[in-house]
């Protein structure tokens, strides 16, 4: 037999086991259980806690208190940064808006932005936020502190303190685009000096 002979009749002999194997796949009756569209939480109800499925817990609950107590320190240093700077802004120009008032700002920890904001808007918007917040986190640099979202009406702030003490700022506002569709954009970032 030559070799062109040889590798003919494997390739036939491939094509008739792969046939049969899919003939009998296709041809084979499995009974399959009812509830397999059920979810897990759905099938085994007793193995989740009611409280665990219906709302998340805060960062500040399960974090290691030192931890969370640092990070909300670099947080308030954020914030205060933003008042001082607003302040100094508004005593060299007297046309500058009201200072920044951080009482006005509602402060919400890094893991607690899907739970506690991007999961009470709409898909849309929740993607467009989602796209320019991650640019927006994309100045993070290793040593730098977790970041914190500040929000205010249509305003937001992602801030973070950086490894040598200054804070990072970065601006973004919700408008709505041509169509109608609430829509994020990304106005810019800063740097504000470390004040120690």
């Amino acid at each position: 037999m030559t070799k062109k002979t040889i590798t003919g009749i494997a390739a036939l002999a491939a094509v008739v086991i792969s046939s049969t194997v899919v003939y009998a796949a296709n041809t084979t009756t499995v009974s399959v259980p009812t509830d397999t569209a059920r979810s897990f939480t759905e099938k085994y109800t007793d193995a989740v806690a009611p409280e665990a499925s219906s709302k998340p817990v805060p960062y500040k609950e399960f974090s290691d208190p030192n931890v969370y107590s640092k990070l909300e320190s670099s947080w308030n240093k954020a914030v205060q940064a933003l008042h001082t700077k607003a302040s100094k802004e508004a005593n060299q120009d007297t046309k500058q808006p009201a200072a920044f008032a951080q009482e006005q700002w509602n402060l919400i920890a890094g893991p607690d932005i899907e739970a506690e904001f991007e999961s009470k808007l709409s898909r849309n918007e929740a993607s467009s936020f989602n796209e320019v917040f991650i640019t927006a986190t994309r100045g993070l640099k290793p040593g730098d502190l977790m970041y914190a979202l500040l929000l205010k009406g249509n305003k937001a702030k992602v801030v973070w303190q950086r490894a040598n003490g200054d804070i990072h700022v970065s601006h973004l506002r919700q408008s709505k685009d041509l169509h109608g569709n609430i829509v994020w954009s990304l106005l810019g970032s800063e740097e504000i000096a470390s004040a120690e």
